[in-house]
């Protein structure tokens, strides 16, 4: 289990948990465990990732508090 921000540019990884502050907003977004979804796009930390057919943009800060494995 690792942070979103650490993961690689196409890779289909599984959400196990979301904490910190904007733990709330993230959960209403659709980034609940057990939620699949695929990286687009990731630089110094900062990620594309296609959720749900929605493509979301999230920053360091958010990334960070989003822990996901890799999928089978």
């Amino acid at each position: 289990m690792v942070p979103l921000c650490y993961m690689q540019n196409k890779k289909r990884c599984r959400v196990r948990r979301a904490r910190g502050r904007c733990r709330e907003r993230m959960e209403a977004l659709g980034f609940v465990p057990g939620e699949e979804l695929d990286v687009i796009s990731s630089s110094d930390g900062n990620v594309i990732v296609l959720l749900r057919d929605a493509r979301y943009a999230l920053d360091k800060e958010q990334a960070k508090d989003i822990y996901v494995e890799e999928a089978v």
